[in-house]
């Protein structure tokens, strides 16, 4: 393999780490927020434009372009 390819390689695991540990640190947010019966509207891993989405009953699931953070948005979250 060339120093190239191996050098992608290593990038790209390391994209997907930080992609796995933004993923559990929001599920952190997400179950308890669940599991109080709080509504939650969005879970995304990620900031900016809309990669991809899917609704699964009230909740949006998603990927966004930039893999800087997450957030997942519950009702009550911000003031009418």
């Amino acid at each position: 393999m060339t120093v190239a390819l191996l050098t992608l390689v290593g990038v790209l695991i390391m994209v997907v780490g930080i992609i796995i540990s933004i993923a559990l640190h929001e599920v952190g947010h997400l179950l308890p927020a669940k599991l109080f019966k709080v509504r939650v509207t969005q879970y995304m891993i990620g900031f900016g434009r809309t990669l991809w989405s899917a609704k699964k009953g009230e909740t949006e699931y998603g990927i966004k372009a930039l893999p800087l953070g997450g957030y997942i948005a519950m009702i009550g979250m911000y003031p009418p």
